[in-house]
């Protein structure tokens, strides 16, 4: 992917968030409490953060606790998000902290800011450079690999870049930020020509790997997909490993994941966490009643489906057809994300958050499979006339960053992008049954 492209995307990414979005929302408020606490207090014991409106040392200074924290075994309050986020967000939160402090409160006056909002603005500055930096990995492996050019591969990364649902989280602090990184760590490695560093990078790579669920606990069943993509994709380098290094590959990638199980046991009673301890009476936090719904709801669905404000994702199932005998692989980790997803008991659509929040960590995979077959003319061509819609949709939530939020059973980016658009919404069924946006 073109570096100049990069900063592209970067910069409309960026200056969407200048105008008009809803800001310091939903969880993530919540996330960044946590991040709080470690840094001035050194615990996870949120109540004083809460009770001392914490909230604005990064815009949300009325912030209620509400089932956001609840009392632990232990007696002390816990936050009920995973933590990994926070943690992850404890350099960025510092240096973000210190550079918001420089300006004078004149000055953020004028700019209708002040010391806190704009802690959080430039958070999302990194969350911004993290995505993009993700992309870039993922069209750079798409070239190196052969499986298209770099013109492409250019175009591809910076369509998926300026586009929901990557667009739309890329700024917000949410895990998928997150997965959607890991998942682009992995296809990159995957695709790339094996260099002289690759021991040291798998040990690197499947140790972030055993981290991630730290930050949900539904990567617990995704990572296992990313190791097997990684395990047939680079089986030729496997095969040189010595016993001893698959011995310590394994150990860096288990001991993550089991800290987290022994730490949600100590903390709620079970391996679920709050999720499924304190705040659902089911064990398991996964249905088939709500699979029934989540599965194509996370697709079609009017308002979080992904084809709500990504219509140039239909091309996807063509291209896994086309392509399957090369990127069957990548199949995998998407089943395995896509599954406990749609069939999460609080939410497949994922709370207040703009569409298809929970396959954000799938796009990179989507990118594979669309860059293999992007060397069939027909798929060239259908690719172009999907881009098209996609286009004017991008135009309209880069004007409009609100309309990237739901609003009731209305999808207000399809609605503004006229009558095609009108008539394209009328298409795309609802499968929440209730839904009432904050």
């Amino acid at each position: 992917m073109s570096r100049w492209a990069a900063v592209a995307v970067f910069l409309f990414a960026w200056t969407l968030t200048t105008h008009g979005k809803v800001s310091v929302s939903g969880d993530e408020p919540h996330y960044l409490l946590i991040t709080h606490s470690i840094v001035v207090d050194g615990d996870l014991d949120v109540a004083n953060n809460y009770a001392q409106g914490d909230g604005r040392f990064f815009g949300s200074p009325s912030l209620e606790m509400e089932i956001h924290a609840l009392p632990a075994r232990s007696g002390h309050i816990r936050p009920i998000h995973d933590i990994g986020l926070a943690v992850a967000l404890v350099p960025f939160y510092v240096v973000a902290h210190q550079l918001a402090s420089w300006p004078s409160d004149a000055v953020l006056k004028r700019f209708r800011t002040d010391h806190g909002l704009l802690t959080y603005q430039i958070i999302g500055l990194f969350l911004i450079a993290l995505t993009v930096t993700g992309l870039v990995m993922v069209g750079d492996a798409l070239v190196a690999s052969g499986l298209t050019s770099r013109t492409k591969a250019t175009l591809l990364m910076s369509a998926i870049g300026v586009s929901p649902p990557v667009l739309s989280h890329s700024f917000l602090v949410f895990p998928e930020a997150l997965g959607l990184l890991a998942t682009s760590v992995v296809v990159w490695f995957s695709l790339k020509p094996v260099g002289p560093a690759d021991r040291i990078l798998l040990m690197v790579i499947v140790f972030a790997l055993g981290l991630l669920p730290w930050s949900h606990h539904k990567y617990l069943l995704y990572v296992p997909g990313l190791l097997f993509l990684i395990a047939w994709m680079r089986r030729s380098f496997l095969q040189t490993l010595s016993g001893r290094d698959l011995a310590l590959a394994f150990a860096l990638c288990a001991a993550p994941p089991a800290g987290l199980l022994a730490w949600s046991q100590h903390e709620w009673g079970t391996f679920g966490g709050a999720l499924t301890g304190a705040l659902t009476s089911n064990t398991m936090p996964l249905s088939w009643e709500m699979f029934a719904r989540g599965a194509p709801g996370l697709w079609i669905d009017r308002q979080q489906g992904l084809l709500a404000y990504a219509p140039m994702y239909w091309i996807v199932p063509v291209c896994w057809i086309v392509a399957r005998r090369s990127t069957w692989p990548f199949l995998v980790p998407l089943v395995l994300l896509y599954v406990p997803a749609a069939a999460f008991n609080l939410g497949w659509w994922g709370g207040f958050s703009p569409a298809a929040r929970y396959l954000v960590p799938a796009i990179p995979l989507f990118a594979v499979v669309i860059g293999s077959a992007l060397r069939y003319r027909f798929i060239s061509v259908l690719a172009i006339v999907l881009l098209v819609p996609q286009l004017v949709i991008d135009g309209i939530v880069w004007r409009h960053p609100m309309h990237l939020w739901p609003d009731g059973r209305v999808n207000r980016a399809l609605e503004a992008s006229g009558p095609a658009g009108r008539a394209y919404a009328r298409t795309l069924p609802l499968f929440q049954d209730e839904f009432s946006p904050r």
